[in-house]
Formats: structure tokens, sequence, C-alpha cells
């Protein structure tokens, strides 16, 4: 499957998830889902676009009822996405992995929303979180190369912690 085909499927998945909360009444489950679904597909986005960066602006274009949708609703969803990756990323099925690729998801979209979006207050949050991870790094972190994701950028430092040289 190349990146444009991956890229093209998780643009429809994410438009399709879209299109399905605005029909539906919104309950707090429902805001759950689509925000884990949501930063499942960014995270997918974000690793195409890292090897191939003319992606990004295709995703950022074509997203834009995505962008309309926290413009009129704010980002709570995303921080309370971020809240719980920080009070669950030691409880985590995936070990380390997990509370690194939900981090670098949450990166990605505010990579590629935040020219877009007033994203502050997450961004505040996403500070915290990177507190808890960088205390829970020298527990739980030491990643191997193998266990890594290909794609993910350097600045990704979550991913090398707790040696806060990166690769």
């Amino acid at each position: 499957m190349s990146a444009t085909t991956d890229l093209t499927a998780c643009i429809e998945r994410i438009l399709a998830n879209l299109q399905a909360i605005a029909r539906t009444p919104i309950r707090h489950d429902h805001r759950r889902r689509f925000v884990a679904d949501l930063l499942r597909d960014v995270y997918a986005l974000g690793l195409a676009w890292s090897g191939d960066p003319a992606l990004r602006g295709e995703a950022f274009a074509r997203l834009a009822p995505l962008w309309r949708h926290f413009a009129d609703e704010g980002p709570f969803e995303l921080q309370m996405f971020a809240a719980r990756v920080s009070s669950s990323a030691l409880l985590d099925a995936e070990g380390w992995v997990g509370p690194c690729r939900r981090r670098s998801a949450l990166a990605f979209f505010v990579e590629l929303a935040g020219a877009e979006l007033d994203l502050a207050r997450l961004e505040e949050d996403l500070d915290g979180l990177d507190e808890t991870l960088r205390e829970q790094a020298t527990r739980e972190g030491y990643l191997r190369d193998e266990e890594r994701d290909a794609g993910v950028p350097h600045a990704h430092w979550w991913w090398w912690a707790p040696d806060r040289s990166g690769p």
C-alpha cells in the first residue's frame, strides 16, 4: 500500500467519523471514541508526512471540515485525551510504546492544525503530559530501536526517553 493510499484512507476515515458525530447526539463516550479514532489516524498521517513532507499540505487541505469542528467545539476532547494519556501511561497494554504513540498523535495534530486553531490550552496540557512522561520514562522508557515505529521524528523525544539526547 502506498503512502498516498494510506493518506487517503486515513483522511476518509476521519471525515466519515466527523460526519457520524455530526449526525448523532454527542455523548461523552462518543467524544472519547471519536478523538481516539481521530488521533490513531492522525498518527498514521504524521508518520506518512514525516517521510514525505508534501503529504502534509494535502492532509491539511482535505481536513478543513475537521478544523471547523474544533474551531466551533474547541479542543476540549483533545485536552481530555491528553489527560487520559497522562493518567494511564503506566497501565498501557502496549507498554511504553502506547503512551509514545498517543503523545506523537497529539504532537502531529498540533503540528498539522496549530496554525488554524487556538490550541494554547491543549499545549499547556501537553506540557503537563510531558512532565509525567519524563517522570515515568526512568521506569518505563528504554525502548529498543526495533520497538520504535518507523518514521517517528527525532523531535518526539519520548520515544528515546529517558535519554534526553535523542536518537
